[in-house]
Parts: C-alpha cells; sequence; structure tokens
C-alpha cells in the first residue's frame, strides 16, 4: 500500500527523487552507489505501484471527470522526450488528481461582423492550496468534452485527494475566480481597415485580409479612375472637335489662298504685258489681288496657329489625366495598406464556464530497471 512504500524504499536503501511538473511525474526509486549495500530483489520483492485501488470521495459539489487514456505506452515516451528502455515494464495505469477548468468564450461585435468562439483551459497538477490560481501559468490546449470519460480504467489505482481540490467551498470560489479571469483577461484580435470598411476576425488570416482589402481598394479605384475618365473625355472630345474643324478650315484657307496667288501672279502678268501693249490694265487690281492673298495667307496662319493651341490643350488634358490617375491609384495602393488592431472583450454573458472540477489525470506507471517512473497517459489535441 502506499503507506508501505517508504518502509519499502528503507529496506532497499533507497531514497525518492521527484521530478514535477504540469504535464509529467516521475517518483524514481534509486540505487544505492554500491552493490553490496543494496539487496537484490526477487520477484516476490518487486516495489508496489504508489497509489491505491480506493478511489477517494469526491465532495458531492465538486464535479469529477476521467481523463482518457489516449497515449499508448511507446506514445507516452515520446511525449515526455524519452526513449523506451530495453526493459521497460508496464505496471498499470495511476491517476492523479488535477484541477480542470474549461471556459467556452463567444465574441459578438456587429460593427466589426465578428461572431467567433473559443475555449480557454486550465489544467494543472498542482494547484495551490489555498485556491490562489495564476491562471495564465496553467494554461492548456482545450479538452474535448467527448473525450471525457465518466467512468475510470476499472484496473487504475489513484493517487491523494488533497486541498484544495477535496475543498468545495475553495473549489466554488476559484470556479467564481476563474470566470472573473476570463473576463477580464480573455480577447481577440480583429485586424480592421477603417477607410475600406472591412474587418476580420482571427479566423481570417493576414495574407487574406490583405487580399479583401486589396480587391476592396481595387473596385473604389477603377470607379474613381472611370469617372476621371469620363470627365477627360468629355474635354478631350471638346477640343479634339474644334481641333478638326480647324483642321478643315486650314484646308479651305490653304485652297483659297492657293486659288488667290493664282489670280495674283494672273494679274500681275496681264498688268506687266499691258505696259507693252495698247490698253493698259489698272494698277489698283493688282494691288486688291494682292490684298485678298496676303489675307488668304493670314487666315492659313492663323488655323495653324490655332491648331498648334488645341494640340497643346489635347497634351494638357492628357498630362492632366495621367498626373490624376497616378494620384487616384497611389492614394488607393496606400488606403489598401492601412491595417490596424482592434482588441474585442466579450460580455460576461457570453462565458460559459463548461468544466470545472477534479479530473483524474491517467498516467502509466513503468518500472526499468531498479527505477519506477510515471508518465503522462493523456494528451490533449
Amino acid at each position: 500500500t502506499r503507506a508501505q512504500i517508504p518502509a519499502a524504499n528503507q529496506l532497499a536503501g533507497a531514497s525518492p527523487d521527484a521530478s514535477v511538473g504540469l504535464g509529467i511525474q516521475e517518483n524514481v526509486a534509486k540505487a544505492p552507489d554500491s552493490a553490496a549495500q543494496s539487496p537484490v530483489l526477487t520477484q516476490e520483492e518487486q516495489p508496489i505501484p504508489a497509489g491505491s485501488t480506493t478511489r477517494p470521495a469526491i465532495p458531492g459539489s465538486v464535479a469529477e471527470y476521467f481523463l482518457p487514456n489516449n497515449l499508448s505506452f511507446s506514445e507516452a515516451f515520446s511525449a515526455a522526450g524519452r526513449e523506451i528502455p530495453k526493459d521497460a515494464e508496464s505496471l498499470g495505469l495511476l491517476y492523479k488528481p488535477a484541477l480542470l477548468a474549461q471556459a467556452h468564450i463567444r465574441y459578438l461585435n456587429r460593427k466589426y461582423n465578428l461572431d467567433h468562439e473559443e475555449g480557454k483551459t486550465a489544467l494543472t497538477l498542482q494547484p495551490d492550496r489555498r485556491g490562489a490560481m495564476r491562471w495564465e501559468d496553467v494554461i492548456s490546449r482545450q479538452v474535448n468534452l467527448e473525450s471525457v470519460n465518466d467512468e475510470p480504467d476499472p484496473r487504475a489505482r489513484y493517487g491523494t485527494l488533497e486541498a484544495p481540490l477535496s475543498e468545495p467551498k475553495i473549489m466554488k470560489s476559484m470556479e467564481r475566480d476563474f470566470l472573473d479571469w476570463n473576463y477580464h483577461n480573455a480577447s481577440v484580435t480583429v485586424r480592421a481597415n477603417e477607410s475600406l470598411g472591412i474587418y476580420a476576425g482571427p479566423e481570417v488570416s493576414q495574407a487574406e485580409f490583405r487580399r479583401l482589402c486589396s480587391e476592396a481598394a481595387r473596385e473604389k479605384r477603377e470607379a474613381e479612375l472611370d469617372k476621371i475618365a469620363e470627365k477627360y473625355d468629355r474635354k478631350m472630345d471638346t477640343v479634339v472637335s474644334r481641333l478638326k474643324r480647324e483642321q478643315r478650315e486650314l484646308e479651305e484657307d490653304q485652297a483659297e489662298l492657293s486659288q488667290r496667288k493664282m489670280e495674283e501672279y494672273g494679274t500681275h502678268a496681264e498688268t506687266v504685258l499691258s505696259l507693252f501693249g495698247r490698253r493698259k490694265k489698272s494698277l489698283s487690281r493688282s494691288l486688291s489681288k494682292r490684298r485678298m492673298t496676303e489675307q488668304a495667307e493670314a487666315d492659313v496662319k492663323e488655323s495653324i496657329q490655332a491648331i498648334e493651341e488645341y494640340e497643346g490643350q489635347i497634351r494638357e488634358i492628357q498630362a492632366d489625366q495621367e498626373e490624376a490617375q497616378a494620384e487616384v491609384n497611389e492614394r488607393w495602393e496606400e488606403i489598401a495598406s492601412q491595417v490596424s488592431e482592434i482588441q474585442v472583450t466579450p460580455y460576461k454573458k457570453d462565458i460559459l464556464v463548461e468544466l470545472f472540477g477534479v479530473a483524474w489525470y491517467p498516467h502509466h506507471v513503468v518500472k526499468t530497471g531498479e527505477q519506477i517512473i510515471e508518465l503522462p497517459g493523456f494528451g490533449s489535441s
């Protein structure tokens, strides 16, 4: 029995050495330095595994759970970071009492389009005897409710139940404290782009959130670019229409100028020939033709100048449009990259303590050589 273990160690000349942690506790009986000082144990004198075959009584107001022995013999060694000794021998299963607390938390926020659920689990083999827990130090992976057993392994032995697990008032106070701790400390991060009105909870990765922002920014940018294109197309259409009209006028002015030059040359020729003939031609007629030619030349120059001005206006419109488009592209690219983080806390009514009580934590009891070790047989997913 448990009470006989010290006597057995004393008989063997061994001293216990315990290595305790959240997930593993080893009780090792070390052999003395000299073989002459340590008697060889016969098969009948094998050390008795720790614990009792009788399960300690749990106070009626305290919940009792049995964690599944879901780690095989070899998996228990692997989880403990140890190699399996060749002479390893299973001495059965030992349940150790642990404090198990698990809360289901829901985060609801319509503004951020948030509806997120998570669990917060605390599991420890060494709860504070006075119930003063630092929950953040004993946070564990979530325990699947369906994996918790109602009945123990009938072949298992049991460790001793001590305070605070054996004290109903302390356990009730600790449960309230666990609820309060979650209320004051639980939170989730929401990624936000306020300019785009896009929010994403923890279920959305950073890469996916940036993709959502890029798509939203691209849609808004394209809409603004369409408005810019429409605005400058109207300006461009007006100037191009004037340019084409002026180009037609230039063609007409050039044709008239050509005609005026021919007429002027003809009139000048007649005037010169008349000086040598009997019939004199009027010099004023020649001067009149000259003035008409000069007017036609002026009209051509005016049309050319107007065309140059319109072409300049077209280049300015194109430059202004490109500048406006670049500004829009740069602005929306900057907006798409604006990511902030918002911490959202739950309402107290949305925190449900779904597990709280004594959890019997299975351990493999293993004999290797003259040592007896205990390895956790439970692993949470």
